[in-house]
């Protein structure tokens, strides 16, 4: 159901690490910090899905099978009691992912996909799945070879089992009917004639099958699956110890005794192995480029398109790129695979992501010829306002909370300074929060600075606090130019001011810059902390030469970023934000 399972008798566990986690946690950590009810670890699953996780026939309540009897050992070593909570699988991993639950465990696959929204454990059980057929009305069906258009084959929805036959099957004609309730109700249209076949997880399908005269599974499809227990992104200090009182299971034979009661492995047999890894830059398992949701994911890839074919051209490996739906969503996923995983990250993101799981940064980015962007305060050009004492409670407009420069960076300053604003407004972009303080909704505004350039698109600024707005003498110039932009006599502003142009040309005539921030770092490079440091070297070698070999290109590939360049970075370039964000206590769920 959740995931692909393995038949055969001898059982295979891949300890794989695919989530964030420290070697060195222990099984000690205090109970009360670890979930989000002190003392109880609140566990989703969907129930039943034998011999995984069923109800007792005893009493229709008590949960057993292997993935109870495995989490409840964890639960144990943790000092938690269980509680757990049935509910659908189809949208189990959103629930954990808003903290509805601790942990899920239920036969669920680990995949590149879930692990965007959660945190996986070490695996746990390697998995295939099965195709189980009516032997009474369709006997010479032997193989999903032996599909034909017309025939339908019955899946249960959200699992890795649909998602192989929609891939493999589909196409040849062959009808995939989804089930989204419990999986029996596939294998009772399987014994009724509705369907030709049942592709589920074959532990589940021998589980079903042993039930039911007629019904028995043809082929095991080797799909190679891994099942994790899912955890809360929130919950880190969990994952660590659940990780730890697996290994300390392993080690001490528990895990060996708990499997022997639900399965069954010759004599001699391996339990589990760590199975070799495909070479990283291979069709198997691709580089991922993991790109921050600056914007909508489908303006950010046909750019992201541009730079693999540079990358896979130069290096002659594999890539592939996809945007997580947060920052924190994206550090979630570089750290759950580190080994062959790169994160196009902000300065913040990154230091998150270093804490957690080691992550490097190699490269920043320029724009418009700067490694670094500024937070500017922009107040009304008649006001009284002079220095940041003069906000004390002034409304305070900024584009949205988790904006860096517009925000978090604002926030800092006036910490350091003793000051509080009064009332604040979420304007919901740069250019609106600018458009409160035109308006008169706001008395001064947080937002994004950018040099100005002169017409030629040439830098102008010298970087000093003075030099950062436009000239006195050439404020009353300002306004919109043939082709719509704004020029200030021979100069281009560019900070967030501009946005107002259209409908307000007279911006720069409102409205100044009070001050501007310290540096802040561009976007960065960031690889995983187990990527192989040969291949990072040879991956960023690649990237600089494409900025310098092909700038057009390379404009194109980041447009949405606007970048239009790269550079080295180094930790004295990221010491400041660290140090920042260390003062705010910033973590993952900043992000």
């Amino acid at each position: 159901m959740r995931g692909r399972r393995v038949l055969g008798l001898v059982f295979v566990l891949a300890l794989i690490v695919s989530a964030c986690g420290d070697d060195d946690a222990t099984t000690t950590t205090a109970a009360a910090d670890l979930t989000k009810t002190p003392g109880v670890l609140t566990v989703g699953s969907d129930i039943p899905y034998p011999p995984f996780e069923d109800f007792d026939p005893a009493d229709g309540t008590k949960v057993i099978g292997f993935d109870a009897d495995l989490m409840t050992e964890i639960a144990d070593r943790l000092g938690l009691t269980v509680v757990w909570v049935d509910t659908d699988f189809d949208t189990i991993f959103t629930q954990l992912a808003t903290g509805v639950f601790d942990v899920v465990i239920a036969a669920s696959t680990i995949t590149p996909e879930r692990a965007l929204q959660v945190n996986f454990s070490d695996a746990y059980y390697n998995s295939q799945q099965a195709l189980t057929v009516n032997t009474t009305l369709n006997p010479t069906i032997d193989s999903t070879d032996d599909l034909q258009s017309g025939d339908s084959v019955a899946v249960q929805t959200g699992t890795t089992g649909a998602d192989w036959a929609a891939a493999n099957l589909a196409d040849q004609g062959v009808e995939v009917r989804e089930f989204t309730t419990s999986v029996a109700d596939a294998y009772n249209a399987l014994e009724s004639g509705q369907v030709t076949a049942v592709i589920n997880d074959e532990p589940s399908a021998v589980a079903e099958v042993a039930n039911r005269e007629g019904i028995a599974i043809v082929e095991v499809i080797d799909t190679n699956e891994h099942y994790g227990i899912a955890v809360d992104p929130a919950r880190t200090a969990l994952l660590d110890a659940i990780n730890q009182a697996f290994a300390d299971m392993l080690d001490d034979g528990t895990y060996q005794e708990i499997y022997d009661t639900w399965f069954e492995a010759p004599a001699g047999s391996v339990l589990y192995t760590t199975p070799a890894p495909a070479a990283i830059g291979t069709a198997e398992n691709p580089i991922v480029i993991l790109l921050a949701p600056l914007v909508f994911p489908e303006d950010i890839l046909p750019g992201t398109e541009i730079l693999i074919t540079s990358l896979e051209s130069s290096l002659g490996m594999e890539f592939e790129a996809s945007v997580p739906n947060s920052y924190a969503a994206t550090v979630t996923a570089l750290c759950a695979s580190p080994e062959d995983t790169i994160a196009i990250l902000p300065a913040e993101a990154f230091v998150v992501a270093n804490e957690l799981c080691d992550a490097e940064a190699s490269l920043t980015s320029l724009r418009f010829g700067y490694t670094s962007y500024w937070t500017e305060v922009v107040v009304p050009r008649t006001s009284t306002i002079t220095s940041l004492a003069d906000l004390e409670g002034l409304t305070w407009a900024y584009p949205e909370a988790d904006s860096t420069a517009g925000h978090l960076i604002p926030s800092a300053m006036f910490a350091a300074a003793g000051i509080t604003p009064g009332d604040s407004i979420e304007a919901g972009g740069h250019t609106e929060a600018v458009r409160a303080v035109y308006e008169g909704t706001a008395d001064f505004a947080t937002v994004r600075f950018s040099p100005t350039l002169d017409l030629e698109g040439a830098t102008v600024w010298d970087g000093t606090q003075e030099g950062a707005d436009i000239p006195v003498d050439l404020v009353a110039s300002c306004g919109l130019s043939d082709d719509g932009d704004l020029v200030c006599g021979t100069l281009r502003p560019r900070d967030a001011r501009r946005g107002l142009r259209e409908n307000y040309p007279d911006v720069i005539q409102k409205l100044r810059i009070l001050t501007i921030s310290d540096a802040i770092p561009n976007e960065l490079v960031v690889f995983g902390g187990g990527f192989p440091a040969d291949i990072r070297a040879r991956v960023v070698e690649a990237m600089l030469r494409f900025s310098t070999e092909d700038p057009e290109g390379f404009v194109a590939a980041f447009e949405v970023f606007v970048w239009d360049g790269l550079e080295a970075v180094t930790e004295a370039d990221l010491a400041g934000v660290r140090t920042l964000l260390a003062e705010l206590g910033f973590g993952l769920e900043d992000l």
